[in-house]
């Protein structure tokens, strides 16, 4: 079954209305393009061995992966800690510009992680940009993952 989730950038306010919205089926208010990412088949544990492999590859230490619970009332949203944000961000300044291609195709390369070789380059490079907006505005990146959908 593959998971619908969507990666998003927003306040803590907004992110608890979006969820709702989601939850419920209905549309969440309109926010820039640039600050939603659809996700079909990747989860928390998924970005989180993204961070792994990113955190290695842009050798950044170690730190928090794990996404956060926001709400106890709400169990489809995760919010992307510091550290995780810290090493996409990086990541996406890399001088070598053939990191994010070594860290996408490791990535993909994961046996639970439902991306191809072929298609995980550009969503990790949509996932550091995203990130990286977020982390220029200030704002949280929120991770909503919701039933399959139909």
């Amino acid at each position: 079954m593959t998971v619908r989730s969507e990666l998003f950038v927003a306040e803590h306010a907004g992110a608890l209305a979006r969820a709702d919205a989601r939850d419920a089926g209905r549309e969440p208010a309109p926010v820039p393009a640039a600050d939603t990412l659809a996700l079909a088949g990747i989860d928390a544990l998924d970005l989180e061995v993204l961070g792994e492999i990113t955190a290695r590859a842009v050798e950044y230490g170690s730190g928090e992966l794990e996404l956060q619970e926001v709400d106890l009332d709400r169990e489809s949203l995760v919010e992307l800690p510091p550290f995780l944000c810290e090493v996409l961000v990086e990541l996406g300044r890399a001088e070598d510009l053939e990191l994010p291609s070594d860290v996408a195709t490791e990535w993909a390369s994961d046996e639970d992680l439902d991306v191809t070789p072929a298609s995980a380059l550009p969503l990790v490079n949509a996932i550091v940009a995203l990130v990286t907006a977020a982390s220029t505005s200030g704002r949280s990146v929120y991770l909503w993952t919701g039933p399959a959908a139909r």
